[in-house]
């Protein structure tokens, strides 16, 4: 229907062509909202409304991300009406003024400004933060200003983990990550399946809060002790929608089949029956594979089994048979792998 429509013209080039008109007609909508911000200045709005700066009056009544609303506070008070005025009528982009002028009050000179014509937005940003004078205040607010924020996401299915550190400690932390990454042995036998940095940066992450959890552990211990991670399960449910439901960490997100799987494999159970809200019975906690067994596989295998592996980091055993599928605890059904084969390559991936 589209095709018929372009009349034999390429449609990428079509979509590609109306995509920078509405561009255009955004940039000009922009240069009246800062004509109308200019006018929120001179007669002293954002004072009168009680807010503490433009920008903040700005995300407010317009209902935008902070980010666009500052830009539109710095522009606004930067720029005198004539160059507004060439905004308006299209002939300035927005988001590039916004990246010249924040080039030019970095204190660039006037041929960087001009060569950054030839730049795409990020490498005028990148330029700007080469002039950017860092006082010792500047360093002083980034060390208060630092903090680590880890979340359950609004969905109850993950963690988000955000934050932001100071220079130095940023470095620390992601030489620390990288050196983890490296680590990793190859974990699939397709180049397209291989794990991303960014995936090796989180799986470091995880081993280097296991490591400290249990200092005491070297590897390969058969006595096998791992970081406390409890998981709650609504029998019932979980069984009859193969864990898809009724199954969570305590305090907190959900999970699924994959890490009920990797709890039976290594892990232990206690079964607690709970009912109008009270414990009516406890019983036994029960190791998945008995610690005598654990001990006797491991030294029968000495080191993680898949081909080529030489890793020994966290070694721990494995159901060649899961469980669930009637798998048994015995030295036949049970295979020595290390953490990264075992958690990633069998239960993740």
């Amino acid at each position: 229907m589209y095709d018929t429509a372009f009349h034999d013209a390429d449609p990428v080039l079509v979509a590609e062509n109306n995509l920078k008109d509405d561009q255009a007609e955004i940039d000009r909508l922009r240069g009246r909202q800062l004509a109308w911000l200019k006018m929120v200045i001179r007669r002293r709005g954002t004072v009168r409304d009680g807010y503490r700066s433009l920008a903040d009056w700005t995300a407010s009544r317009l209902d935008i991300p902070h980010t666009v609303a500052r830009d539109l506070a710095f522009l606004a008070r930067r720029l005198d009406d004539d160059l507004i005025d060439l905004i308006k009528r299209g002939h300035l982009p927005f988001d590039r003024t916004v990246a010249e002028q924040r080039l030019i009050q970095a204190g660039a000179n006037a041929s960087d400004v001009v060569g950054s014509v030839d730049l795409d937005l990020a490498g005028v940003k990148k330029l700007a933060a080469k002039y950017r004078k860092l006082s010792r205040g500047d360093e002083r607010e980034a060390f208060e200003r630092q903090y680590v924020n880890l979340r359950v996401s609004d969905d109850g299915a993950v963690w988000h983990l955000s934050g932001r550190l100071t220079a130095t400690d940023g470095q620390v932390v992601r030489q620390a990550l990288d050196r983890r990454a490296d680590q990793i042995p190859p974990l699939a036998s397709e180049e397209d399946s291989e794990l991303s940095p960014g995936q090796k940066q989180a799986i470091g992450l995880t081993t280097m809060a296991q490591d400290d959890l249990d200092q005491d552990l070297q590897p390969g211990d058969p006595a096998g002790r791992e970081p406390v991670i409890m998981l709650v399960k609504d029998q019932t449910l979980g069984d009859e929608s193969e864990d898809t439901r009724g199954v969570e960490l305590f305090g907190g997100p959900r999970v699924g089949p994959q890490t009920v799987e990797t709890v039976e494999c290594e892990g232990r159970s206690e079964p607690v029956t709970i009912e109008a809200g009270q414990v009516v019975e406890t019983g036994p906690t029960r190791r998945q594979v008995p610690k005598r067994l654990r001990r006797a596989v491991l030294a029968r295998d000495r080191k993680c089994v898949i081909d080529a592996c030489q890793n020994s980091y966290r070694l721990q055993t494995h159901h060649v048979i899961p469980k669930r599928d009637g798998g048994p605890d015995t030295a036949d059904n049970l295979a020595t792998l290390c953490w990264y084969h075992h958690h990633i390559a069998i239960h993740r991936r």
